[in-house]
């Protein structure tokens, strides 16, 4: 098993949209609110963003500790997903293949494979996971 990138996201992205988690049931709100953000023609983007949502909170759910703060953020080139809980002792670390037909384990690799990049940080008493999504590009002709 291998560990996420340790990386902080840039200083200066803005904050756009922020959730307290308390459990699973308002990953749906989450959800419906990265999809009303992005309703002017980036519902493709806003597919991806909430897909990612739903595998690091679900992953904080299970792995973090309360309180789990959910953001979208905006940098100069990228949306930001940051899911920020209170296990910073908990590195992230991608699960072996094993073949295994149970549930589960795969969060951090579905959502590597739908962000551009998926890196962590630890805060003073927070763990950080955040996701990079490019400004989709502009259509031509």
């Amino acid at each position: 098993m291998s560990s996420l990138r340790l990386l902080a996201p840039p200083a200066h992205a803005v904050q756009l949209l922020s959730w307290n988690l308390t459990g699973g049931d308002d990953l749906g709100e989450i959800r419906a609110g990265i999809h009303r953000h992005f309703e002017d023609g980036l519902t493709e983007l806003a597919g991806r963003m909430a897909l990612v949502v739903t595998e690091l909170a679900g992953n904080a759910l299970r792995h973090g500790r309360p309180p789990i703060v959910v953001r979208v953020l905006q940098d100069a080139d990228c949306y930001l997903l940051d899911v920020a809980d209170h296990a910073p002792e908990h590195i992230p670390r991608f699960v072996a293949a094993t073949g295994s037909v149970l549930p589960g384990g795969r969060g951090l690799l579905i959502a590597s494979t739908l962000a551009q990049q998926v890196c962590w940080y630890p805060g003073d008493r927070t763990k950080h996971i955040w996701a990079s999504f490019p400004f989709p590009a502009e259509p031509t002709g």
